[in-house]
């Protein structure tokens, strides 16, 4: 019969192996394997050199992200405006043209307001002042283009012709060509209405303008520069702010305040609808068919706490089921006390970046890294080895003096982890970015704003074939020590008997 004192350390220790056993093995299930991956687009850098980012655009052959900008108040060596050109790999900023065509015709500094799109092969046709439209590349000082006459420019996509820029001027929707020293009206259409945003497919020839008095999207063809007849109702709510087109399924985006809709253009019905947080608004949104998926940058209003918390947020949506992924981030002093944010996203998805006129910055986020599958271990592999039999007695009533009552025979199961950067810390980038990792890879922070690495310690796996191994283990060890407890017990019994 065991001692009540060793009945009551068998009790607890047996206690003690079933909760490890218990905590220590995950629920089985689809995945339960796998280690886990990043829950969502990670913030990577913030770079603060390109002024007062104003809109976005990545060029669709080139791969160069486009910047358009305007001064930041308080810069002591003079203004920041105009057009700047950024490698997204690196987030160097490439080149600045810094002026443009001025009414006068002469150059002048001035902001670059809205990026219209991309010219061949690279750069951008974009609008400065109220009626002026240019053109840029990497690498040039000073845009090209002309000023119109007359009512000021409010809205601008590429044309579908060649050279050309299809822009709102109050009730009139215009194709405009763009040369050298010149911007030319070439066509003209009166809308029955006041034009609101556009959306153009250069491919098709359709180009679509909002009509926020009549609460309709109107087709325009191209070819004829004329109504087709097709329509779209939009439902009560907010005016429309922005439209981008998803060409590949056949999809407008729209974006109206608290809301962001999507309407099918076969039928002419909207397919999904998404609200804002309370305090926010939808400032764009970016579509990227590669991945199939939309990316929203929602902003604050900018009072709080009566109007908001303060903080915008990135959200991520499959553009064929219309679900919002829950790959998002919340975007800290994102408002639109100064202008509204814009977004754009590299081919796959693989990067994002996030203008915020707010606080004059360009944020990059890196996409969640997959689960790496745990290799599943050979019926050879053996993990954890059987734990070895209690020493019996010897002859003269005493344990093996050889053998350690404690040791099993089973060695450690040790879990790896992945330990900081060799500094420990991410570091400060030089020309006023805030590094917070590199988009893709490794490399030291250099100057004019590459990205540097950060150490993030997190574990290798945490799949059964650890857990389960280093659980058993304990358990025999546990066991084993037990054993021999109780048989010295026993057996000293036994002598004083």
């Amino acid at each position: 019969m065991l001692r009540p004192r060793a009945a009551g350390a068998l009790v607890g220790i047996t206690a003690v192996v079933l909760t490890a056993v218990a905590f220590g093995t995950p629920a089985v299930g689809a995945g339960s394997d796998d280690p886990p991956g990043t829950d969502g687009y990670e913030r990577t850098a913030r770079l603060t050199t390109v002024g007062k980012p104003l809109d976005l655009l990545l060029h669709p052959e080139s791969g160069k992200l486009y910047v358009g900008s305007d001064t930041v108040a308080g810069t002591p060596d003079g203004s920041l405006a105009g057009v700047y050109v950024v490698d997204p790999a690196s987030a160097d900023v490439r080149s600045w043209v810094k002026t443009s065509p001025g009414s006068t015709g002469a150059p002048a500094q001035l902001p670059g307001k809205r990026l219209a799109g991309p010219l061949p092969g690279d750069g951008v046709h974009y609008l400065v002042g109220l009626r002026g439209i240019a053109a840029a590349r990497d690498g040039d000082a000073t845009g090209t283009g002309g000023w119109l006459t007359g009512t000021t420019i409010t809205q601008a996509k590429a044309g579908a012709k060649a050279g050309t820029v299809v822009v709102v001027r109050g009730r009139g929707l215009e194709e405009v060509a763009v040369g050298g020293t010149s911007a030319t009206v070439e066509r003209t259409l009166t809308l029955p209405a006041t034009g609101g945003p556009l959306a153009v497919d250069t491919a098709a020839g359709q180009i679509w303008v909002t009509d926020n008095a009549n609460g309709l999207l109107r087709r325009v063809g191209s070819a004829d520069f004329a109504p087709d007849g097709k329509e779209i109702a939009l439902g009560a709510g907010a005016a429309v702010s922005f439209l981008e087109w998803d060409t590949g399924r056949g999809v407008l985006w729209a974006g109206r305040g608290t809301v962001l809709e999507a309407y099918d253009i076969a039928s002419g019905k909207p397919v999904a609808s998404f609200d804002a947080k309370p305090g926010d608004t939808v400032a764009d949104v970016a579509v990227d068919p590669r991945s199939g998926r939309a990316f929203a940058v929602w902003q604050d209003w900018g009072n709080p706490p009566e109007e908001g918390d303060g903080v915008g947020q990135l959200s991520v949506y499959d553009t064929a089921t219309f679900e919002d992924l829950g790959l998002g981030a919340e975007l800290p002093g994102v408002n639109g006390q100064l202008g509204g944010s814009s977004i754009a996203v590299t081919p796959g998805g693989d990067a994002v970046f996030v203008a915020s006129p707010s606080d004059a910055s360009l944020t990059v986020f890196r996409a969640p890294v997959p689960p790496t599958p745990s290799p599943s271990p050979s019926p050879s592999d053996s993990t954890s080895p059987p734990p070895s039999p209690s020493p019996p007695p010897d002859p003269s009533g005493g344990t093996d003096p050889g053998a350690d009552p404690t040791d099993t025979g089973t060695q450690g199961t040790t879990v790896p982890v992945d330990g900081p950067a060799a500094d420990g810390n991410g570091t400060s980038g030089a020309g006023g970015t805030d590094d917070l990792g590199a988009l893709g890879g490794t490399g030291s922070t250099t100057g004019g704003g590459s990205l540097g690495t950060i150490g993030d310690g997190s574990l290798a796996s945490t799949g059964t074939d650890v857990l389960l191994p280093a659980a058993a283990g304990t358990a025999a060890l546990l066991a084993a020590g037990t054993a021999a407890v109780l048989w010295r017990r026993r057996t000293s019994g036994r002598q004083e008997a």
